[in-house]
Formats: structure tokens, C-alpha cells, sequence
């Protein structure tokens, strides 16, 4: 009976250990995302850096850390991190929406396609994920991409509404001149 107690012992005191790394690596992600907010890049760049150290594989971590790469100018490593986030949780919303962005941004709209299906097949509700789906397919099939946009007028936020509502009219207009 001891030996089970001995080893009930250490397998709290390793989940304890664990707990509590895990508590400083999420403590930093908070404290370098409260610098960012506050426009302090590089002490936020670098509390985020630390705390992937301390919590390696985090994709919440990695996104965070994205964003202050981007931030400090460095677009290839911040989605070279938000390739690696995506393909450790390719439905995680945040960094899919990034990658989505970045990839539009370089004209890769069917790779951007690609990180966004499984973010909708995981969250259909995901208004953001359908606006950003819709800027990928609004070139190659301007009907699906307006049914992304229908699905993104429901956003509460204006900005994403307001967005939605320009797409979908010159998808609109597309489709009327075809």
C-alpha cells in the first residue's frame, strides 16, 4: 500500500510541476500580449518568445508570437510560425484566420482555401473564417464565395459586416455581368 501512495505522490508532485510551468508560460503569453497591446513590440516580442520556451508547441503561444514578429517587421518568420500553428491544430481559428490573410496577401488564394476548410468544417459559425473564404474563392467561383459572404454579414462586429457587404456587392456585380 505505501509503494501505490509513494507513486500517487510523485504523479501529483510531476502534474503539480507541470501546472505550474504551464502557469509561467501562460503568464508570460498574458503578459506579452498585454506589452503588444500596448505598443512595447519588443518587450512583448520577447515575454512571447519566453513563453514558447517554456510552453514549446503552444499554438496559442505561436500565434501570439506571430503577431509580434509581424509587428517587428518580420512577415516570413511571423508565417513561417503561423504555418507551424496551423499544422499542429489546422482548426484553430486565430492562426488559420492569419495564415488565410497572409496567403490572400501573396495571391495564394487556393492554399488559402486549403487552411480554411477545416477551420468552417470545425466552426461553421465562424463569420470571420467565411468572409476570409470568400476573399479566397472570389476569383475562381464568385457563387460560393457569396454564400461565404451571406454567412459573414451575420458578424456583430461592423467592420466585418461592412466588409462582407463590399464583397458581396461586387461579387453581385460579377455574377449580374457574367
Amino acid at each position: 500500500m505505501s509503494q501505490f501512495v509513494d507513486l500517487k505522490l510523485r504523479g501529483n508532485h510531476r502534474r503539480t510541476a507541470w501546472c505550474q510551468e504551464n502557469s509561467v508560460g501562460t503568464d508570460l503569453y498574458r503578459d506579452g500580449m498585454a506589452r503588444l497591446d500596448a505598443g512595447d513590440v519588443a518587450e512583448g516580442r520577447r515575454l512571447l518568445e519566453e513563453a514558447l520556451r517554456k510552453s514549446p508547441g503552444d499554438v496559442t503561444v505561436m500565434h501570439g508570437l506571430s503577431r509580434a514578429l509581424d509587428l517587428a517587421g518580420e512577415r516570413a518568420r511571423s508565417v513561417e510560425l503561423l504555418e507551424h500553428a496551423n499544422a499542429r491544430a489546422p482548426a484553430e481559428p486565430g492562426p488559420a484566420h492569419d495564415l488565410a490573410m497572409a496567403l490572400l496577401e501573396r495571391e495564394e488564394d487556393a492554399r488559402a482555401v486549403q487552411v480554411l476548410t477545416p477551420v468552417l468544417q470545425a466552426h461553421p459559425d465562424d463569420t470571420r473564417g467565411h468572409l476570409f473564404m470568400a476573399m479566397a474563392l472570389a476569383k475562381t467561383d464568385a457563387a460560393q464565395a457569396r454564400v461565404h459572404t451571406a454567412k459573414a454579414l451575420m458578424d456583430p462586429n461592423p467592420d466585418v459586416k461592412l466588409q462582407a457587404q463590399a464583397l458581396d456587392g461586387v461579387l453581385a456585380e460579377h455574377l449580374a455581368a457574367s
